[in-house]
């Protein structure tokens, strides 16, 4: 059945969810953007996998979980963050940025900072395919400047699709923070469960190369014009 059709018949009532998620989201805005650095000290640390480039990748243990989680860091220069924003914001440019996604597509604008999408990605023989349904809330603290999005799983919006496993957890959050030389330090951390028994190490093994490349094709697609001259109203870029 068509997504959109489907999307249109239960807005009512995922916008009823939404607003009494706000709480929700909040948290989870500081469990996965506010302070990164805060949050590693208060779980297990961080073990540095890859420095090349100028991009470290990160993991470590997640609690209660066989999946690690992963952290990357990057610093740019001459980069606004209207263009961070607009570029993670695109689904158009999904397939660019992860390999594995061969499909995306916004199912619902709910205002500027927040929507929900559908992402489908193709999983290498003998692992199922994965899709997800995901809700992206971006917030810019008023002082520092920082940037944050919180990505999470939604339930009960799309119907599951046949030959394809929904990912049944998936906690995501990019933070783009503006240093005094003027560049902007670009950090990604995530945590997924991809469902149907799938084994760690499979999918532990794609930890560190799958962030690493998605780092480095951020700092190359941001020059784009289309994600170099992007306009939010809703960020506040930094003034000399």
């Amino acid at each position: 059945m068509d997504p959109v059709f489907l999307m249109s018949a239960r807005k009512n009532k995922v916008m009823s969810s939404f607003k009494a998620s706000k709480y929700v989201l909040a948290a989870s805005l500081f469990l996965f953007g506010v302070n990164l650095a805060s949050e590693a000290s208060l779980e297990a640390e961080w073990t540095i996998q890859r420095s090349e480039d100028g991009i470290d990748v990160y993991t470590r243990p997640e609690p209660a979980s066989q999946f690690e989680a992963v952290r990357a860091v990057m610093t740019l220069d001459d980069v606004r963050l209207s263009s961070l924003v607009a570029l993670i914001s695109d689904t158009q440019a999904c397939s660019r940025l992860e390999s594995r996604c061969v499909e995306a597509e916004t199912l619902d604008t709910i205002d500027q900072t927040e929507s929900v999408v559908y992402r489908y990605n193709n999983m290498p023989f003998p692992v199922r395919d994965r899709d997800m349904v995901l809700r992206l809330k971006w917030y810019q603290q008023p002082d520092s400047l920082n940037v944050n999005v919180v990505i999470s799983n939604v339930t009960g919006f799309l119907p599951e699709k046949k030959r394809r496993v929904r990912m049944p957890k998936v906690n995501l959050g990019w933070k783009f923070v503006p240093l005094p030389d003027g560049s902007v330090e670009v950090s990604s951390e995530g945590h997924i469960e991809p469902g149907a028994n799938l084994p760690a190490w499979i999918l532990n093994q794609f930890l560190v190369s799958a962030p690493f490349k998605t780092m480095e094709a951020v700092a190359s697609i941001v020059r784009e014009p289309l994600y170099r001259d992007a306009e939010l109203s809703f960020i506040k870029e930094v003034t000399p």
